[in-house]
């Protein structure tokens, strides 16, 4: 599925990717934050865009759609080899 197709999907198509995890909640709202900036200047559709909020929430939710892949993720960060970068 291409960005396009995704940005015009159904809540039911991207539930159901969700559920097949093709993409997750944070994917899909930075690309409708991309999509919003990208437009926005054109259309006007929107007074006030909280990006932030937006991406802290998919985040939330992804946690509770995905609980195993976001204890992996925090485990993988806490127990990394790598230096950290400067």
């Amino acid at each position: 599925m291409t960005d396009t197709d995704l940005a015009f999907a159904t809540i039911e198509e991207v539930a159901r990717l969700y559920r097949k995890r093709k993409v997750s909640p944070v994917e899909v709202t930075k690309l409708m934050l991309d999509r919003i900036e990208q437009l926005n200047p054109k259309i006007n559709a929107y007074i006030t865009v909280t990006a932030e909020l937006a991406l802290a929430q998919s985040k939330r939710a992804e946690a509770e759609l995905f609980p195993h892949a976001a204890a992996r993720a925090t485990a993988t960060e806490a127990y990394s080899t790598e230096s950290p970068s400067r």
